[in-house]
């Protein structure tokens, strides 16, 4: 049972990855992460965003310049040679409708389950969210492409990754 779980939690993540980073076809995933990043945070240098995005360095500096030439970032010099990466309206408006078109996907995948279901899984993707951002993972690179006023999964430093999801709010992850 766990690896056939495994195996179809693994498929349906791919799946929902698919559909949620089809919405413009003349931007990677790097570069809507990149947007909706740079939408979501105050101005960022080049190594926090490489962090975010999960790029190198120069492979960053490349996707920066790529969106620059499009009018989507800009950059702006601070002290000595750091540079902020921060959006532009344009850059806004496309990371709007790449957020719009990742939501309208994600609701498509949800739309066959019931209310109670859909509060069910909410909240046991909520634990599953703590639990791997308690790992020691970056909350900001797990929630790079987060709708930010939807999102609740792991960026409140006072939710416990422990929190009860089960029907009947009985289990913990210490159960699972």
């Amino acid at each position: 049972m766990e690896k056939h779980l495994s195996n179809k939690f693994a498929a349906l993540s791919l799946a929902v990855t698919d559909a949620t980073i089809s919405g413009d076809a003349a931007l990677a995933p790097t570069a809507v992460a990149a947007l909706i990043t740079a939408a979501n945070n105050p101005p960022a240098s080049i190594g926090e965003m490489a962090a975010i995005v999960g790029l190198t360095h120069s492979a960053t500096v490349r996707l920066i310049d790529r969106l620059e030439a499009d009018g989507l970032l800009h950059r702006r010099r601070r002290v000595g040679r750091e540079v902020l990466v921060e959006i532009t309206p344009a850059g806004r408006r496309r990371a709007e409708g790449l957020q719009d078109h990742r939501l309208a996907e994600s609701n498509g995948f949800l739309a066959c389950l019931s209310i109670e279901e859909r509060v069910l899984l909410d909240r046991l993707v909520d634990r599953m969210l703590r639990a791997h951002a308690a790992r020691g993972h970056d909350r900001r690179r797990l929630c790079r492409m987060c709708s930010r006023s939807s999102c609740t999964c792991c960026f409140d430093e006072n939710l416990d990754e422990t929190k009860e999801a089960s029907p009947d709010g009985t289990a913990t992850c210490e159960d699972a």
